[in-house]
């Protein structure tokens, strides 16, 4: 029978290979496990110890209908779980969560019975050994005193409920990425950040800065202070919120050189099991210190990131101002693209002068779905890349709320874009009518003065949309 603590066997446990996690909470106590996560969305559930305890006697007391299935099917585990198990509340559990369960029981067991070595996801030992095995060790972890409560109140520093991560998402231009960080955020405590070109390390971290103050006589004199950055302030928030999610939100994080933004913090984005930095760095700046442990409760003399601390940040490849990533910085991220969704596009129609048949000038009232999708489908016959092109959120609500306004953004904005940006090079005329407006003022003047500027090509797309 296996002789460590509960802590130690959660810890076995969860080293399983599996793509669903399972972990010990001590406030049931109980163990909190997870789905598979395959449709972008992990999900946590939680039986208490004496739960668990139950389940494997009802398993014992069956184990005639179990012993041939040690094989996961799930039909045949659903109808196991709901037609045996006596608690309420683990056999409703069962019902949906299956696999997540069966995975759950199949690591305690395995490693109950000291059975790593033959450990298979989707394979249960069933043997009235092993369940007894099993059954007899849990039964020992049943705190029965404050002092056990106690110690295993020191493991509490890794809440599993905290997933911290760093993470940059990246797409076309109107993707929705702030919108997806805004998403991810709900009501959490977050601090916002913008990159820019000349951004240093001392703007993002803090640094001495000189202040002018009035001293008891009311003479002006200049001090000199420690001014934290964006990461000192979401570093001493998250130390403060231990039992929170705390994110930092980094805007356009590669128009900056962002390694040497983060200069030696850097190595602190390596994170352990527990979503902590794997490494610590020292605090070679005294006034640095001081001002973390001026703010902090529990005083620091190195530095790493908590493991309830975030980083999430946006990024635009296609800007022109952006700087390249070194591979080193960008293996210590997740990456997630953000598509283009024609379907979540932003309501509002766009007027679009056109040619008729006759050679009238036509106002079509296309939605700006429709135009974008024109627009892009177009750009991607001449070879521009994904991230060049119109994000379905290129246009927000606002500049979409009246037709007026939509005419003023299509001017001032997507032409911009379409002109300046993505057909720079040449090739102006696969989308304008390039024979008669040569300069962008002429193309933006004769927009707004209700001239048809799109080829025929665009305006027969629109036509078919309009139809």
């Amino acid at each position: 029978m296996y002789k460590k603590n509960i802590n130690d066997f959660i810890i076995d446990c969860s080293n399983l290979s599996s793509s669903m996690s399972v972990s010990y909470s001590q406030v049931a106590p109980s163990f909190v496990f997870s789905n598979t996560g395959r449709r972008n969305s992990v999900k946590f559930f939680s039986i208490t110890l004496p739960q668990l305890i139950s389940v494997l006697k009802d398993i014992e007391s069956n184990i005639d209908k179990f012993i041939n299935f040690n094989t996961y099917n799930e039909s045949t585990w659903r109808n196991l779980f709901e037609l045996n198990i006596k608690d309420a509340v683990v056999n409703t559990l069962s019902t949906t969560q299956t696999l997540p369960l069966f995975s759950l029981i199949n690591k305690v067991i395995t490693i109950a019975n000291n059975d790593s070595k033959d450990y298979s996801e989707k394979t249960m030992q069933i043997s009235k050994e092993a369940l007894t095995n099993t059954i007899n060790y849990l039964e020992t972890q049943i705190p029965d005193n404050n002092q056990y409560i106690l110690e295993l109140s020191k493991y509490s520093e890794h809440s599993t409920f905290i997933e911290s991560v760093n993470k940059i998402f990246y797409g076309a231009p109107g993707t929705g990425k702030s919108h997806r960080i805004n998403e991810i955020l709900g009501s959490s405590k977050y601090i916002r950040t913008v990159f820019y070109p000349d951004m240093l390390y001392s703007d993002f971290v803090g640094s001495l800065r000189p202040r002018t103050i009035e001293d008891s006589e009311k003479n002006k004199k200049v001090i000199y202070e420690y001014r934290a950055g964006p990461f000192l302030r979401a570093l001493i928030l998250a130390l403060n919120s231990k039992d929170e999610q705390v994110y930092l939100v980094i805007e356009e994080i590669n128009r900056a050189s962002a390694s040497a933004v983060f200069g030696e913090l850097f190595q602190l984005l390596d994170r352990n099991e527990f979503g902590e930095s794997k490494y610590e760095i020292d605090i070679n700046d005294p006034d640095m210190l001081d001002y973390i442990n001026e703010r902090v409760n529990d005083k620091l003399l190195s530095l790493r990131i908590p493991q309830n601390l975030s980083i999430l940040a946006t990024m635009n490849s296609s800007d022109q101002a952006v700087m390249p990533m070194d591979t080193a910085f960008k293996r210590r991220w997740q990456f997630e693209y953000m598509l283009i969704d024609y379907s979540n596009a932003t309501k509002g129609e766009i007027p679009i002068n056109i040619y008729n048949e006759d050679a009238n000038i036509e106002t079509i009232n296309i939605t700006w779905g429709n135009f974008s999708k024109i627009l892009n489908d177009e750009l991607k016959e001449l070879n521009v890349p994904e991230d060049r092109l119109l994000g379905h959120r290129f246009l927000d609500d606002n500049e979409l709320k009246t037709k007026e306004k939509a005419t003023e953004t299509v001017a001032g904005k997507l032409l911009v874009y379409l002109w300046d940006d993505v057909l720079r090079h040449g090739k102006k005329s696969l989308i304008f009518r390039t024979e008669e407006f040569k300069t962008f003022g002429e193309l933006h003047n004769a927009f707004l003065s209700g001239k048809p500027i799109f080829n025929d090509t665009i305006e027969e797309k629109i036509k078919n949309f309009n139809l």
